[in-house]
């Protein structure tokens, strides 16, 4: 292989990771919420019942539902996928912040309510509580990139 074509692989690799982390940095920092979430529930909790486990997941979906139908004004406006990959990797690599205020919210609902109970808010409370915060971190990486596009 001539190094020209190395350097295109090497070009097309990063080109593709880019693109495997713009589609994938929000399911990522999800599913490390609500396996934290599961986690911190089951640490207060105990194990949970297999009943349990299905109302810890409605929780989730029923916020995630939720948000969804408030930001798509009940599914009128479509959801802005032309949103710049500087954005989407700054706002990801701020994603600890999102993540550990939602996994805190949903220990202090497993210590308030009762167990069965809080498997259901837990979950709903820890999905609401991150994607809110991880729309605040999208926003403020939105002004970090257009100040620097001021520059």
């Amino acid at each position: 292989m001539t190094r020209q074509g190395e350097a295109g692989d090497r070009g097309l690799y990063l080109r593709e990771l880019r693109l495997a982390l713009r589609n994938n940095s929000g399911a990522y920092g999800y599913s490390v919420m609500i396996t934290g979430t599961l986690a911190v529930l089951t640490a207060v909790n105990r194990s949970p019942q297999v009943g349990q486990v299905f109302l810890f997941l409605l929780g989730a979906v029923l916020s995630f539902a939720a948000v969804e139908v408030l930001a798509t004004r009940v599914f009128t406006k479509p959801m802005n996928e032309d949103e710049a990959t500087k954005v989407i990797a700054l706002g990801s690599s701020l994603n600890f912040a999102s993540i550990a205020v939602a996994v805190g919210a949903a220990a202090l609902v497993a210590l308030v309510l009762p167990s069965t109970l809080s498997w259901t808010a837990g979950g709903f409370v820890a999905s609401l509580v991150y994607l809110l915060t991880a729309a605040v971190e999208m926003a403020v990486a939105r002004r970090i990139e257009e100040y620097r596009n001021l520059e």
